[in-house]
């Protein structure tokens, strides 16, 4: 009868450990795994993609340094190579920065105030038809973030440190130029990216036309863009020359 009871036991307790084992169970009173919902689990796919994009380029930069390296390396003429590629990199760095004439493929965002009635509309229904500094900025930080390589406002080309004023009827600049409407914003980058990013809800070129202000997107395959007339001397930043 003991031996019965002692089966039984350990019976019992086979299938109650066999049971927790199926379930994952943690004996430290912790749960190893977590459900993930639909959108949970996409945004780690959309996640580990990236990731993988990221390691990707990486690699890719790293094969393009080593193979940089190795021709300076193996060429007779290091001195000329060197010097080549740092004029390269010189013409690269004055395209980001705006001191030289570029073109590209791009967009036209067409902006201009919408159509106000003084004898039907109040003060405020007549500005919220209006284009003022404050949309300007938030417009230009949209297409930067949208991936936009190079913007032009009209004739005068914006820079990493453009600001802008409301002026009146005009959009000012950090370095004395203004622009009025209709805005010509031209923007150099991948044309169909950076429509769908000024489209989607919740932008604010959505926002304008909620807005009922006059807005326009055209692709282009060819914009050219002046020079930036603004200051690009250094005054107070220096290179940090300490070793880390």
């Amino acid at each position: 009868m003991k031996n019965n009871k002692d089966f039984l036991f350990v019976f019992i307790a086979t299938i109650i450990l066999g049971f927790l084992i199926s379930i994952n169970f943690n004996f430290k009173g912790i749960q190893s795994y977590s459900q993930l919902n639909s959108s949970q689990y996409q945004n780690a796919v959309e996640e580990r993609a990236a990731l993988y994009r990221e390691i990707g380029n990486l690699k890719e930069d790293n094969i393009e340094k080593i193979d940089k390296i190795r021709n300076y390396v193996n060429n007779d003429k290091k001195d000329d190579k060197i010097l080549e590629d740092m004029k390269a990199q010189i013409n690269d760095y004055e395209m980001f920065i705006g001191l030289s004439k570029i073109e590209g493929p791009g967009i036209i965002l067409r902006i201009n105030d919408g159509k106000t009635n003084a004898m039907e509309e109040n003060t405020d229904e007549i500005n919220n038809k209006l284009l003022h500094d404050n949309d300007m900025a938030l417009v230009l930080n949209e297409l930067r973030v949208a991936g936009a390589e190079a913007i032009s406002v009209n004739n005068h080309r914006i820079v990493p440190w453009s600001g802008v004023i409301c002026n009146w009827a005009f959009i000012g600049f950090d370095d004395g130029g203004m622009e009025y409407a209709p805005f010509n914003i031209y923007v150099i980058g991948d044309s169909e990216k950076l429509k769908a990013a000024l489209l989607e809800d919740g932008s604010h070129i959505k926002q304008l036309m909620f807005r009922k202000l006059d807005v326009d997107i055209k692709e282009v395959d060819k914009i050219i863009m002046p020079p930036t007339s603004a200051n690009s001397n250094v005054k107070y930043m220096s290179r940090d020359e300490s070793k880390k």
